[in-house]
Parts: structure tokens; sequence; C-alpha cells
């Protein structure tokens, strides 16, 4: 049985609806600096594995429990936010300003659909997650801290129910209804077993940090 922490990262300035440049370098907020510190010290357990995403705000979250665990196996790999809009035109705006490209990107329902330079269809995200759980599956470990993004996490609940086996036009809708139904907040945890059939069990969202 293996055990995985799926961590949240800490607040950004995107969450407080700032404005931001590309989705890799968004930073995390002053509040999320403390949310990362505070977080660590709730922590009883020492990981085996530490995950981060290519982007910032994770990397920053986990900073506190690198300098904790200095000896611990630390991996980037694609556990990034699903970014399914152009970064060209998104460059230099806010939640407020993307939300009607949003809204036309959903209401497209094309799961192969790819808005521009950088971005990736539906399809190429949830291949993403399938790989992620994949490289989980076959690495060697006992407990791993994987920091992540809420999609992400939503993401691998979704598939790991079953809520869909074709990647289509009404599975994409519902997913997106999936994952406006529920949030999970900033610095908080989601922990993962795996069995020894690789299949994924889902505890609850564990929220410590306010």
């Amino acid at each position: 049985m293996k055990d995985i922490w799926l961590i949240r990262h800490a607040e950004s300035l995107a969450n407080i609806g700032e404005t931001t440049s590309t989705p890799r370098e968004i930073p995390l907020s002053d509040n999320g600096f403390r949310q990362a510190d505070e977080l660590v010290e709730t922590i009883d357990a020492r990981p085996d594995l530490i995950v981060v995403s290519p982007y910032v705000r994770t990397q920053q979250t986990a900073e506190p429990f690198l300098q904790r665990f200095p000896d611990v196996a630390v991996e980037t790999l694609e556990v990034q936010e699903f970014t399914y809009l152009s970064i060209s035109r998104c460059r230099g705006t806010n939640a407020a300003k993307r939300k009607p490209w949003v809204e036309e990107y959903w209401q497209r329902a094309d799961p192969n659909y790819c808005d521009g330079g950088q971005a990736e269809s539906f399809a190429e995200f949830l291949g993403r997650i399938e790989r992620f759980v994949h490289e989980m599956r076959e690495r060697e470990y006992e407990l791993a801290f994987v920091f992540t993004h809420e999609q992400v996490i939503k993401a691998l609940i979704w598939q790991a129910m079953q809520f869909a086996t074709v990647v289509d036009s009404a599975s994409m809708s519902a997913f997106q209804k999936y994952m406006i139904s529920y949030k999970i907040p900033n610095a908080s945890t989601v922990r993962v077993k795996i069995d020894v059939d690789g299949e994924l069990y889902f505890g609850k969202i564990d929220r410590v940090i306010s």
C-alpha cells in the first residue's frame, strides 16, 4: 500500500483577483506564504518523496517542507493546473477579465480544442492525469507529498471514480459541472491510498489552515 498526500498550493495572487503574467509564474500572496509556513507545522509524518508541479506557486508552498526534509527526494512532475486558455492573450489579465473567455471555452465543449500557444486541450489534460497516476503507481515509496492544483486533484478523483469512460463533449461538460460543484481550499490536503492492484482510494478534504 502506498500513501499520497495531495496538497493544494497555498493562496496565490490569482486566487485574490490580482493581475498576473503566465500561469506558470503566478506566485503566492503574502497570506499564501503564511499558509505554507503554518501548514508544515501541522505535519507529523515524514515523506519518502516530495513532488512539485512546474508552477511557481506549488514550489513556494513546498519550500518550507524542503527545508524541513532536506534529504528527501524531490521531483518535478506534470501535475500543473489545467491551462486551457492561450497564455499570450491572458498575460497581464485577472480573473474578471478572463471570465468570458473561460465561459466560451467550456460552452464550446470540444475536448480536442486548443485555444493557442502553450494551452492544452481537455483530452490532453486528462491524458496528463493518467500519466501521473501511472508514474505514482510505478515509483518506489511509502508516503509521497504532491504539491499540486485544485483542478488536478478533482481530475484525479473524477477519473478514479470512472465518472466518464469516453472523452467527448458530454464528459467534458459533466466534468466542468463537477469541477464547480465544490471547493478544495488553498493549503488543504486530500489523502490517497494506492493498493497492490493499483486502485486509488481517496479520503476527505483536510483543511487545517485558514
